[in-house]
């Protein structure tokens, strides 16, 4: 019991996010993850009203790690081609572990598929990046209105194949990067 005392909500939202990288949205149940972490499923009620809250909770944090930071980050790069590059790089770079790894992402549009508010979640999450790469590119010269969307389905693709094993996206992204300059003003 000493154990479940010392579990943090981040505890049980990491637990959640590896075991929809691993098993699916149907893995997201109380018992299952207390089983996963050693403890009681009271330690998940401890955190969480109930599963609805837990599951909201999960997509909160998802939308903060893989759009809000992300971008706050990038915004700190000088702007233009840089900006670009970094989102590019942290993009390419390895997923943390503790929160599925690059499964997740998969995991997440597989999730959406039977659920609606996660579909709506990812309905935001897709447009605040897809915004974004658009003032990237925009502040490039870039200005074709269907460019961000290309580039974010290149991101989406190379990120789901990386997930299955079939793919890189530690070079395809620089690949994409050099056509982007390519296409740039003054290149």
């Amino acid at each position: 019991m000493a154990k479940s005392s010392r579990l943090t909500k981040e505890d049980w939202l990491a637990a959640g996010f590896r075991a929809l990288a691993t098993d699916g949205p149907a893995a997201l149940r109380a018992e299952a993850l207390a089983r996963s972490l050693g403890t009681t499923k009271g330690s998940f009620y401890w955190h969480f009203k109930d599963l609805p809250d837990y599951k909201r909770q999960m997509l909160m944090l998802w939308r903060t790690k893989v759009a809000t930071e992300v971008i706050d980050a990038v915004e700190k790069t000088p702007s233009g081609a840089a900006q670009l590059q970094d989102l590019l790089i942290r993009a390419a770079g390895p997923a943390p572990a503790a929160f599925g790894g690059r499964a997740i992402e998969p995991a997440v549009r597989a999730w959406s598929l039977t659920d609606p508010d996660v579909k709506a979640a990812l309905a935001d999450v897709d447009a605040i990046r897809c915004a974004f790469v658009a003032k990237l590119l925009s502040d490039m010269g870039l200005t074709d209105p269907h460019l961000p969307q290309a580039v974010y389905a290149a991101y989406l693709g190379l990120d789901d194949l990386t997930a299955k094993g079939s793919g890189d996206i530690a070079t395809g992204l620089p690949a994409l990067m050099t056509l982007i300059l390519r296409a740039a003003p003054g290149n």
